[in-house]
């Protein structure tokens, strides 16, 4: 949804002090406060809520008015370097304390000196941005419901039954959304509506509430294409589509088939359709033979014959670890093209799997069947979390905190896997900074390199046919 700011097109990650000076013109009310001190926490958050509750807004902490006559930016004092920590940390913590449920906001400080617009070194003017908010209405801890009023510097209490119901009702359209969204599984052909698929879909910004653009075609295609990493999955073919981009990955595929697809919205929203390799043997020596490339098949074929399998429906999840790798890694240049610096969530689906038995060529997790029985998925197709929303999600960490690509990756995919293992049967092993975790993500990684092989042969055999 669109969020007014005062400064035009300049985006608040962009903001210089000199910009300050066009908030002279600019009027406190709707959209806009002001403040020359940090007040305390309770005042805060009353002016969050009354922005993210009705249009959105700006809070500017360390400038006073011009007059009460003349309600603008009349000087810019700003707060020292010692005032601007503690108002950053009340900041953060009001909103927790003093609201429910927290709204979101956006905070940059501009330092001095800037002449300009007389603001002194080791001075800064603390920038907030709220916008309005799709999870409205965020109740004071006073019991409180506060709005924007036009013409009025504070924000007051709304006690309308009318205009409660309309906050209360606001987010219906984004869940609204979501629900279309989960709902828009690809069409199959006839022949692919018995092939497994994964339908990831990853998501920003999930309420909606931010003004994401990815405006620059070329950008989207080098971030896509891109062939170097950890893990790639270029995609060997980008195009524009209505609202967003189509990358398909066709290089060895039918281009009539719904191979690896990554449809891309401008606004960061993606679903990524991930086909899984289907086995489905007249026996199990054919199995054996068409898998015999992998390290432990002899170890799944035995728990086939122990169950008294005759022929089973396989599903070969060996190369899915490594392709959740480039996934991230593909995400994260795409963040960066849309400007995006914060963690992303992500939501999945199995589609066209019943009764299919996963394979997972790692000993552990073979060792883990044998003792609890061989994993089935009975239903055609699950949702993973389960039902549809905003917060029917899974974060995913980007921790910015690690330099290196590839292992911010690495931990991105494994918060990936942990919950589509999870769904199949397969043990996801997540006990942060184990050695058990540590052996188990190479061990996958290896299964992966193997699956490679595997594919290569397959696709040898049916061009032989």
């Amino acid at each position: 949804m669109s969020h007014y700011s005062p400064f035009g097109s300049v985006s608040l990650a962009d903001l210089k002090p000199a910009e300050l000076a066009r908030l002279r013109d600019a009027h406190e009310g709707w959209y806009i406060e002001y403040k020359r001190h940090c007040p305390a926490a309770p005042a805060l958050a009353k002016s969050l809520s009354a922005f993210a509750n009705t249009y959105g807004g700006w809070l500017f902490l360390g400038i006073a008015e011009k007059s009460k006559d003349e309600a603008v930016a009349g000087a810019f004092p700003g707060l020292t370097r010692d005032e601007v920590d503690p108002c950053l940390q009340r900041l953060r913590k009001c909103a927790a304390d003093h609201l429910n449920p927290t709204p979101h906001f956006d905070v940059v400080v501009l330092w001095g000196p800037e002449p300009t617009i007389g603001l002194l070194a080791d001075h800064g003017v603390i920038c907030v941005s709220v916008p309005q908010s799709a999870s409205a209405p965020h109740v004071h801890s006073s019991g409180q419901i506060y709005r924007r009023v036009s013409g009025a510097s504070e924000p007051r209490p709304e006690t309308d039954r009318f205009v409660l119901d309309q906050l209360w009702r606001r987010g219906d359209d984004v869940k609204r959304q979501h629900e279309e969204w989960l709902a828009r599984d690809p069409e199959f052909s006839k022949s692919e509506e018995s092939q497994p698929y994964v339908r990831l879909m990853l998501i920003a910004d999930r309420w909606y509430e931010r003004d994401i653009l990815i405006e620059r075609d070329d950008d989207v295609r080098a971030a896509l294409g891109q062939s170097v990493g950890l893990s790639a999955i270029p995609f060997d073919t980008v195009y524009t589509a209505a609202g967003g981009f189509v990358g398909r990955q066709l290089k060895n595929n039918d281009p009539q088939n719904l191979v690896m697809t990554w449809r891309l919205q401008r606004n960061l929203a993606s679903d990524v359709i991930i086909p899984l390799p289907l086995y489905e043997a007249a026996s199990i020596e054919m199995l054996e033979l068409q898998l015999h490339s992998y390290k432990y098949i002899l170890d799944f074929t035995s728990l086939l014959r122990r169950h008294t399998f005759s022929l089973a429906r396989v599903v070969d999840l060996n190369y899915l670890f490594n392709i959740l790798v480039g996934v991230a890694a593909t995400q994260e240049r795409l963040c960066g093209v849309a400007g995006w610096t914060e963690n992303y969530h992500m939501k999945a689906r199995l589609l066209n799997v019943w009764r299919t038995i996963p394979f997972v060529d790692v000993q552990a997790a073979l060792q883990r069947f044998a003792s609890h029985g061989l994993p089935m998925s009975l239903d055609s197709t699950t949702s993973i979390p389960s039902g549809a929303g905003p917060t029917k999600y899974i974060e995913v960490d980007r921790h910015p905190e690690i330099a290196d690509v590839d292992t911010r990756s690495l931990g991105q995919a494994m918060r990936m896997f942990a919950p589509l293992a999870l769904a199949f049967g397969v043990p996801p092993w997540l006990s942060a900074g184990s050695t058990e975790e540590l052996e188990y993500l190479q061990d996958l990684q290896e299964a992966g390199h193997r699956a490679i092989d595997v594919q290569r042969l397959r696709n040898v055999a049916r061009e032989r046919k």
